[in-house]
């Protein structure tokens, strides 16, 4: 009489130990795309943006070429994540300054200087010109997919639309539309001048002209 087969040990596994293994390759994605994305930012600094070579960051984060493009499609899409962390920094920043109820000149000024400040930690003037390069080529994009950052220039409308609720903004522009063409007139001024009292000017010359333009048409 031939034996029952063996009972088979353990089993299917259980819904917690499943989340526990997606939860562990999820982390193990992300700890690799930050790693890339480390790597690159360094490969942009020591060579520039353009002279990076996707093959030597893949190889520095000991990962496939593929596994690059899975993370980043291309090297604007690493750049492109930099500006969404600065501009979430920014765009927290932008939040605490609406709180105080700032007037229009105010609250478009200590924006830029935030802005400025926060731009000035990135240090290598190529790797920043590079950036303002990107927000005015590609201002759309810098919307972050997750949803997880905050949005300079919805925390930025938002404080707009405020001046508007007071009284001090008159447009037919949206507060939305506002804050993007301000936003990219900035960019611009930002590629077109070093740091210094040259872009310090230029930009309260910018911000001078949108508060009178947005306050000229007043009933």
């Amino acid at each position: 009489m031939s034996s029952p087969p063996p009972i088979a040990q353990g089993g299917p596994a259980t819904g917690a130990e499943s989340s526990s293994a997606r939860g562990s390759r999820a982390r193990q994605r992300a700890d690799t795309r930050e790693k890339i994305f480390e790597i690159a930012l360094r490969e942009f600094r020591e060579v520039g943006f353009a002279a990076a070579q996707i093959d030597r960051i893949a190889k520095a984060a000991g990962v496939a070429r593929g596994t690059f493009y899975f993370h980043f499609p291309t090297k604007d899409d690493v750049l492109l994540e930099f500006a969404r962390r600065i501009n979430a920094r920014v765009a927290r920043r932008v939040v605490s300054i609406g709180e105080s109820r700032p007037d229009l000149w105010e609250l478009l000024t200590r924006a830029n200087d935030a802005i400025l400040d926060e731009h000035s930690r990135v240090g290598e003037t190529g790797l920043l010109g590079d950036l303002f390069a990107l927000y005015v080529r590609r201002p759309h994009d810098l919307h972050d997919p997750s949803h997880n950052l905050p949005m300079l220039t919805d925390e930025l409308a938002g404080s707009l639309r405020a001046a508007e609720e007071r009284g001090e903004l008159h447009s037919s522009m949206t507060p939305e539309q506002i804050a993007l063409v301000f936003m990219t007139s900035l960019f611009g001024i930002y590629t077109r001048f070093s740091r210094g009292e040259d872009l310090r000017a230029a930009c309260a010359g910018l911000i001078d002209l949108f508060v009178k333009g947005l306050r000229s048409s007043a009933p």
